[in-house]
């Protein structure tokens, strides 16, 4: 088996992939750990990234990052989000933090993680089996 790739620049004019052979999937010079709050048990039954792609928005505080297989088909994902009311003086209001992993038989684990300073600062966090990947 194959391991992740790394990747060291960015760039929104990519074309194309051009994976190189590492031990961990990799952005920016950091390393990307696709499998954080995966599991133990279910890591086995995964598919592992060879490469990442990752876009931002500054603006919005919200940046997605979608791993390939080797076949180029989405194997990994993550999101996460921070919204913020300047109106009322609070840092942030809502955010949201989103890990997924294509299992070997098609269906995608999800752990979501929920903050919301507006219900009081409650804090949800669970997993969930899908029939398709997060979008």
């Amino acid at each position: 088996m194959r391991g992740p790739l790394y990747i060291e620049d960015y760039s929104d004019e990519r074309g194309g992939h051009s994976p190189r052979k590492a031990k961990h999937a990799a952005h920016l010079g950091r390393e990307v750990d696709w499998g954080e709050r995966l599991p133990a048990v279910w890591k086995p039954l995964t598919v592992a990234p060879l490469w990442v792609d990752v876009n931002r928005d500054a603006d919005s505080q919200a940046e997605r990052w979608v791993g390939y297989d080797e076949e180029d088909k989405p194997c990994h994902c993550r999101y996460r989000f921070s919204l913020s009311a300047q109106a009322t003086g609070v840092a942030e209001v809502h955010s949201e933090d989103l890990r997924a992993w294509r299992m070997r038989d098609g269906r995608w684990l999800i752990h979501r993680v929920i903050h919301s300073q507006a219900d009081g600062g409650t804090f949800y966090a669970f997993y969930a089996f899908s029939e398709s990947m997060p979008r």
